[in-house]
């Protein structure tokens, strides 16, 4: 093979590589961890204000509102934002460096725009009906893995969407 022929090889190699779809990496998880709820799928935050704004992602959520992860993936597969809480802590991820928050409701505005009612998240990915002020939930496509949701006080209104993974 001519050296124009390795580099043409070379260069279709690389070519292929950039279109492909990164895998999500597994983090390890601890025995608690494991037999926490899970859920996956995409989620949508649109929010309606003077300065409007909208995101959407992948995601992967475990755990339960005192102690989770929410990871939000880009459409190539990389991860735009790693969020963890525990009681002790709020913290979000970007690969690069840790922001900390003092407040669950300040982390997921920070990663989303809004501030997103986690306790009532949970509840409504698991089908019940949980009231939030300001929140109303559509939950009649929930055994379909969609949920809706909106919120209209305070302002300014913000709509949250999820498809789950079936």
């Amino acid at each position: 093979m001519t050296m124009r022929g390795w580099f043409v090889a070379l260069l279709t190699g690389f070519m292929l590589l950039g279109c492909t779809t990164p895998s999500r990496t597994a983090k390890a998880l601890s025995a608690e961890q494991v037999s926490q709820p899970e859920w996956q799928g995409r989620i949508s935050v649109e929010v309606n204000g003077e300065a409007p704004s909208s995101m959407s992602a992948s995601f992967l959520l475990r755990g339960d509102a005192k102690n989770g992860e929410l990871d939000l993936y880009s459409p190539l597969g990389t991860t735009l934002g790693a969020l963890q809480w525990t009681p002790q802590f709020a913290q979000l991820s970007d690969g690069s460096k840790h922001q900390y928050f003092s407040s669950l409701e300040e982390l997921t505005e920070k990663a989303t725009g809004a501030a997103l009612p986690i306790d009532a998240i949970f509840g409504w990915l698991q089908g019940r009906d949980v009231s939030t002020t300001g929140w109303t939930a559509d939950l009649s496509a929930i055994s379909q893995g969609s949920l809706s949701a909106r919120r209209t006080t305070p302002s300014p209104e913000v709509t949250l969407r999820i498809k789950l993974d079936q």
